[in-house]
């Protein structure tokens, strides 16, 4: 009799249980529910979904002020373009290349690094036509 009791607790106890409900059987599906260990994964999901909505909420707040930020830079460009009367060939050639600038990016965080080259290209032009006009 003791035979018949030990074998089923040596083969449960072979069974390797794991919380991924992806990866268990029944005896880890079981282990999961009772343990609270689904909940805990579950939990733990989305708190990182909160937290990767949070991150792209700020890169896109991030976004929409470089995109402002660029557009004010192009009007003092375009103001400052008028004040000097476009300047020499090179300079003509630079104001248009900032103005016709349209930064992309596959991802947030590319398109923000674009659109910071190109506020960066816009201060530093808008910087160099400043002393131009005085």
């Amino acid at each position: 009799m003791n035979r018949l009791i030990a074998l089923p607790c040596l083969l449960l106890a072979a069974c390797e249980t794991t919380t991924d409900p992806a990866e268990g059987g029944f005896f880890s599906g079981v282990f999961g529910i009772t343990t609270g260990a689904y909940d805990e994964r579950i939990e733990t999901a989305e708190a990182d979904v909160a937290a990767a909505e949070a991150r792209n909420e700020a890169l896109a707040a991030q976004i929409r002020s470089s995109e402002s930020e660029l557009a004010q830079l192009k009007l003092k460009i375009l103001q400052q373009r008028d004040s000097i009367g476009g300047g020499d060939a090179a300079t003509a050639a630079r104001i248009d290349q900032v103005l016709n600038s349209n930064p992309t990016g596959s991802t947030p965080e590319a398109r923000l690094a674009a659109l910071q080259r190109s506020i960066a290209d816009a201060r530093a032009l808008s910087a160099d036509l400043a002393r131009l006009s005085g």
